[in-house]
C-alpha cells in the first residue's frame, strides 16, 4: 500500500522486500490494490531453502520447510508476472523477464519468490539489457465523423489518463474540441475541479448531473477508463442507450468486456491515453451537404454544442446542489470547509467506505492538489500506509482522511509516521460504525443492522487523539460524525443512472425518455 502511495505520488516504481509464509501472505491485499489499479511494483518474497522446496519431493506434503508456501503460483492471477529462482543460473533471466512486464503496459505489479539460500549468494557481473516499452508507431484515429455528426457529445477521462502521464494533453483535447467532459474518481485530480468544460463524475456515487449529462449524451468518447459498473451502474443495457460509444483503452480485454455487459462499443481503439491524443483527429470532416460558398465555414456543429452546453448549465444551475442532505449535513459541512482552507500543494488520500463517498462528493480540488487512494481493490486501513509513501515519494503535505473502522486496520504505522516525522495530517471522520454498510441494510435488508452499529463495534469509545500521542503523533483530528449521517445521492440497484436517490422530480428536464424509478430494495 506504500509502495502503491509511492508511485502514485512520484511516478517512480517501488521496490517492497518481504519474508515467506505469513510475511507474503500479508502483501496479497497491497498486490491486489496494485493489480486492479494499474500500479507497477516490484515485490521481492524470500523462500526456503531450494533443498526444501516440495518440488524436491515424490510424496505430497503439505510443507517440508518453515514457513514454506507456493508464493509464485499464489500471486499468479494478481500480478502481471510472478516467478519463482530455482537456482542462480536462472536469476538474471527471471529479473529481465520481471523488470521488462513492470515497465510494460498495461501496468502492474510483479513478484520474484527467492530462496533463502541463494539470497547468501554472491553474484557479479550481471547484464540486463531491457527490452523496455517504446512508445508504438500507432495509425491516426480519425473521430472527426462522430464529433461532428453528434448533437450532445461528452468525453470520460479515467485513471489511465494519469498512468500514461498524458494530464496535459487530455485538456489540451477538451479546450481544442470545446467538449464537456467527466472524470472517474481515478481521473478526479488531472485538472482543478473548476475548469469550466468539467461536468463532474458520473458513477454509482455520483454527481446527479454529471449523470444526467452522460444518460442524455448521443456520443460518448471514454479515454483511459474501463467503465466498471461503479461508473455505469449494474444493467449495461441502461447505461447512455441513446449514444454512440467510443473506448480507448491500452487494454483490449477491457473493450471486449463490454458486449458481454450489454454495452455496445461502436469504436474500439487499443491504445493508450498519450498515444491516442498524439495520434487522434477531431476536425478532418467536411460535411457534404453543406455548400461552403467563398470559404465561409461550416458553423452548425458549434450551433448543436452551444445548445448542449446551455442544457448542462440549466441542469447546474437546477440540480448540482444536493438538497436532500439538508438536515443530515455534518459530514459535508466539515469536508467543504476542509477543502477551502487546503494549502495548493498537497496531496489528499481518503480511505474507504463512506469517507471515501464523502470525501468523493465534497472534494474541490485548485490547481496543484492531488487526490488519490485505491479504487478497484478498495481495502480498508489502505489511507495511511498509502499516506507514508506518497510522503516519502513527494515530500508534500500529506492529509490522510480515514474512518474510524478502517484507521484502526493499520493504526501501528502511526510509528512509522513518528520515527521518519513524515508531513502527514490525519482526519478520522468518526461516525462510531461502519455507515456506508448500515445504508445497505437499509436499503436491502429493512435496516436490521448487524455488526454495523455504535452498540455492535464500540466506536465512540476509543480516543484515537491519544493512542497518536502515544506513538509521539500530534497531528492526528477524531472528528464526530452523526452515526445516522447517510450518503447522498446514491443509486440503488437496478435503477438508470438518472434515477438516483433519494428520488427527485427531474424527468421534464431530460433530453431523452427516462425509465421508471425502481421500487426500493433488491428487485
Amino acid at each position: 500500500m506504500a509502495a502503491e502511495g509511492y508511485y502514485r505520488s512520484s511516478g517512480k516504481t517501488a521496490g517492497v522486500v518481504v519474508t515467506s509464509g505469513p510475511g507474503v501472505q500479508n502483501l496479497l491485499n497491497g498486490v491486489c490494490g496494485c493489480w486492479y489499479d494499474s500500479i507497477p511494483a516490484f515485490f521481492i518474497s524470500g523462500q526456503v531453502n531450494t533443498k526444501e522446496d516440495l518440488s524436491n519431493f515424490k510424496s505430497e506434503p503439505r510443507q517440508t520447510g518453515f514457513q514454506e508456501m507456493p508464493v509464485a503460483k499464489m500471486f499468479e492471477d494478481v500480478t502481471k508476472k510472478s516467478l519463482h529462482v530455482p537456482e542462480l543460473s536462472q536469476l538474471e533471466g527471471v529479473l529481465k523477464e520481471l523488470l521488462t512486464e513492470l515497465k510494460t503496459p498495461r501496468y502492474g505489479p510483479v513478484l520474484m519468490d527467492l530462496p533463502v539460500n541463494l539470497q547468501m549468494t554472491t553474484i557479479e557481473d550481471v547484464s540486463i539489457n531491457l527490452v523496455t516499452h517504446s512508445r508504438r508507431i500507432t495509425p491516426q484515429y480519425n473521430i472527426s465523423e462522430y464529433i461532428y455528426k453528434s448533437k450532445r457529445p461528452v468525453v470520460i477521462f479515467g485513471h489511465g489518463v494519469k498512468l500514461a502521464g498524458a494530464e496535459k494533453e487530455a485538456i489540451e483535447f477538451i479546450e481544442k474540441t470545446k467538449l464537456p467532459f467527466l472524470v472517474s474518481w481515478g481521473a478526479f485530480d488531472i485538472c482543478a475541479t473548476d475548469h469550466p468544460l468539467r461536468i463532474g463524475s458520473p458513477g454509482v456515487y455520483g454527481d446527479r448531473v454529471a449523470n444526467y449529462a452522460i444518460q442524455n449524451a448521443d456520443l460518448v468518447i471514454s479515454i483511459g477508463s474501463r467503465l466498471d459498473s461503479r461508473q455505469i451502474g449494474g444493467s449495461g443495457p441502461m447505461f447512455s442507450p441513446h449514444s454512440k460509444k467510443i473506448m480507448v483503452d491500452v487494454d483490449i480485454e477491457e473493450i471486449n468486456k463490454m458486449p458481454e455487459k450489454d454495452v455496445k462499443i461502436d469504436l474500439g481503439i487499443v491504445s493508450d491515453a498519450k498515444n491516442f491524443f498524439d495520434s487522434v483527429i477531431v476536425d478532418g470532416y467536411i460535411n457534404p451537404n453543406i455548400k461552403h460558398l467563398h470559404g465561409n465555414p461550416d458553423y452548425s456543429y458549434e450551433v448543436r454544442i452551444s445548445a448542449w452546453a446551455n442544457k448542462i448549465n440549466e441542469w447546474e444551475c437546477k440540480y448540482s446542489e444536493e438538497k436532500s442532505r439538508e438536515g443530515d449535513s455534518a459530514v459535508y459541512d466539515y469536508l467543504d470547509g476542509f477543502f477551502n482552507d487546503l494549502p495548493n500543494d498537497c496531496i489528499v488520500i481518503p480511505d474507504q467506505g463512506g469517507n471515501l463517498v464523502w470525501t468523493m462528493q465534497s472534494a474541490k480540488l485548485k490547481y496543484g492538489q492531488k487526490l488519490f487512494t485505491n479504487f478497484g481493490n478498495s481495502s480498508m486501513g489502505f489511507a495511511l500506509p498509502c499516506a507514508i509513501g506518497a510522503a516519502i515519494g513527494s515530500g508534500k503535505k500529506v492529509y490522510c482522511i480515514d474512518g474510524d473502522g478502517g484507521f484502526q486496520m493499520n493504526i501501528q504505522e502511526l510509528l512509522t509516521v513518528k520515527k521518519y516525522d513524515l508531513p502527514i495530517e490525519i482526519i478520522i471522520l468518526n461516525n462510531s460504525g461502519y455507515g456506508i454498510i448500515k445504508q445497505f441494510q437499509d436499503s436491502y435488508f429493512n435496516s436490521k443492522y448487524v455488526a454495523t452499529s455504535k452498540n455492535d463495534v464500540f466506536g465512540d469509545e476509543v480516543d484515537f487523539v491519544k493512542i497518536a500521542e502515544a506513538y509521539g503523533v500530534k497531528t492526528l483530528q477524531d472528528i464526530p460524525i452523526p452515526e445516522t449521517q447517510k450518503i447522498y445521492p446514491k443509486l440503488e440497484f437496478g435503477n438508470s443512472l438518472e434515477n438516483m436517490t433519494p428520488y427527485i422530480e427531474f424527468e421534464k428536464d431530460m433530453v431523452v425518455p427516462v425509465p421508471p424509478k425502481k421500487k426500493l430494495g433488491w428487485n
